[in-house]
């Protein structure tokens, strides 16, 4: 006769592990705030890290830092504990966090490459930015099977290209009951639309404000944050790709919406005629803002989403 063994909730992150991840996250930041930066660094250091901006350095400048991302996730995933699968993507997306803040923000983005404050120069722009976002996305895809890989060889049970433990593996949550339903598509879904609407409400103090650069790293991370925890609490969904795969559809969401905006009809006759007015405040983060901060917040998001089944499923035993 066959017998299930019931599954034990993981113990919270120990002070030494939690040192651990926040070592890594500082070894990534500096290499690639450092290294990364002199790569990627624009013409003008207060411009925004972008791809797109000079066409003539995208070969050279984006496989190298595809490589320099890969590497801060290995590291991340050598010094993170084993059980935090995730944690050589969250320690990446910090790293790129960092080094994005080295330049500046959306609004010298504009400055500088607005041709001129009419319509088709600004869907011509948001079209690049959204482009820029598929870039990004492929520098963190690449993280995710370098993290992958790594994981296979140090620990031969772990998934090759999934490295995110199933429930029995993880020994925290039981297996889902037959008939329900496994799809990731619901998690993604519900961890991007939360965070987009999310943050087109917390962006900017007015859609014509001055971009402060604070508010928009707290409101990316804050609403793919909420996000996540929400789509994993309701969801159940334990793969964590699924609640990433949201952060690059909601910047393409994003940068899509100011396409459509791009006429300006909302804005006010003196800041429609103002290159640095973002077409809409969903236009406000930069493309390596939702992508580098959008993971960092979905992944915490997904841990804290965990532990709150983990509480619910013990509260139902009780």
């Amino acid at each position: 006769m066959e017998t299930t063994a019931t599954p034990v909730p993981a113990t919270p992150l120990g002070l030494f592990e939690k040192a651990r991840v926040v070592l890594a996250a500082a070894v990534a930041v500096i290499l690639l705030s450092t290294v990364g930066w002199v790569v990627a660094e624009p013409a003008d250091p207060g411009m925004g890290v972008t791809l797109v901006a000079h066409w003539g350095r995208v070969a050279a400048v984006w496989p190298a830092l595809i490589v320099l991302t890969a590497v801060a996730g290995v590291i991340g995933t050598v010094l993170a504990p084993r059980r935090l699968a995730e944690g050589g993507m969250f320690v990446a997306a910090i790293g790129l966090a960092g080094m994005a803040l080295k330049g500046g923000s959306m609004q010298e983005v504009l400055g500088y490459m607005l041709a001129a404050p009419e319509t088709g120069a600004r869907r011509s722009l948001m079209a690049q930015m959204a482009l820029d976002s598929l870039l990004w996305t492929v520098v963190l895809a690449a993280t995710w099977i370098a993290v992958a890989l790594v994981r296979r060889w140090l620990w031969a049970d772990e998934e090759l290209y999934n490295p995110v433990p199933s429930p029995a593996s993880r020994n925290l949550t039981p297996a889902a009951p037959a008939g329900k339903s496994q799809a990731g598509w619901p998690a993604m879904v519900v961890t991007g639309l939360i965070a987009v609407f999310f943050i087109w409400l917390t962006v900017g103090r007015t859609p014509v404000a001055t971009i402060a650069r604070g508010q928009v790293i707290a409101s990316v991370a804050a609403g793919f944050y909420l996000g996540a925890m929400a789509a994993r609490y309701f969801t159940r969904n334990d793969q964590a790709h699924w609640y990433l795969l949201a952060v690059p559809a909601g910047a393409l969401l994003g940068f899509l919406v100011a396409f459509l905006n791009s006429g300006m009809g909302w804005a006010p006759p003196p800041f429609a005629d103002l290159k640095t007015t973002p077409p809409h405040e969903l236009a406000r983060p930069l493309p390596i803002e939702y992508l580098a901060v959008g993971v960092a917040g979905t992944l915490a998001g997904f841990w804290s989403g965990e532990r709150m089944e983990q509480a619910t499923e013990q509260e139902k035993k009780t």
